[in-house]
């Protein structure tokens, strides 16, 4: 009898333990796996995902929104590896100006970055300045861990006039140095006035216009020489039979 106190204490403890322990763990995993976040770096490109980013002014007023799948290409020993960028682990912050609107988007641990600028000069809209960064896991063995950044300065990207935004299908690829690339597919950009819940009237860019337009160019050219052709057929069938006439 002396000993049923001694148990019924020892099962209590032994139940409480069981009942906190498993979040403990967990917390302790997950803050531990986000501190060592690293882009995984892939042997072959894919589509990345899309992502809308909004940024807003102090008193809540849409200044940009950014509508894009982000990758980035990262070449070592002259082979090309990729990572897209998953959306919904990015951190948007920047900054609202009359003439210049700046856009970060980071990765936790800041493995990986981009920073955009948009200038406002002679009622055009532009990207004027562009910087990145990747901190990825090695890409293989015996294949050292650093970081890749990049930069484009004095540069006049996916202009537009004020209230319209600048769109492309086609994939936009940027060379920020000789090791690194960074990949825009969709993508569709506005800055500056921007309207409530939706963007303005669409600026093609040249490679969407070249898929739309270049088509239609050659098959009115190949309509025109076979008009041509036909015309010129029945033109000299005509004078054939006009000089055998009979008087």
């Amino acid at each position: 009898m002396e000993m049923l106190p001694f148990c019924r204490g020892l099962f209590l403890l032994v139940a409480s333990i069981a009942l906190v322990s498993p979040s403990l763990l967990v917390d302790q995993h997950t803050s531990g796996h986000a501190g060592r976040y690293q882009p995984a770096l892939q042997p072959s490109q894919s589509v990345p995902d899309t992502g809308t980013y909004l940024l807003e002014t102090t008193s809540g007023k849409l200044c940009l929104k950014a509508t894009m799948g982000l990758g980035y290409t990262v070449i070592i020993e002259k082979k090309s590896w990729y990572y897209n960028v998953d959306p919904s682990m990015v951190l948007v912050s920047g900054h609202c100006g009359t003439n210049a609107v700046t856009l970060s988007l980071t990765l936790p641990n800041n493995s990986a970055s981009l920073q955009l600028t948009y200038s406002l000069v002679d009622s055009v809209s532009y990207v004027s300045r562009l910087s990145t960064h990747i901190s990825p896991q090695p890409a293989c063995n015996g294949c050292s861990s650093r970081t890749y950044p990049g930069g484009l300065s004095n540069i006049s990207l996916f202009q537009t006039p004020p209230g319209q935004s600048y769109q492309c299908s086609s994939q936009v690829l940027l060379v920020m140095t000789e090791e690194l690339q960074v990949r825009l597919v969709p993508l569709q950009l506005q800055a500056f006035k921007v309207p409530d819940g939706g963007y303005g009237q669409e600026v093609m860019c040249p490679a969407d216009y070249n898929r739309a337009v270049v088509p239609t160019i050659l098959w009115a050219t190949a309509c025109g020489l076979v008009l041509i052709a036909v015309l010129t057929y029945l033109l000299v069938k005509d004078r054939r039979g006009t000089g055998y006439q009979r008087l």
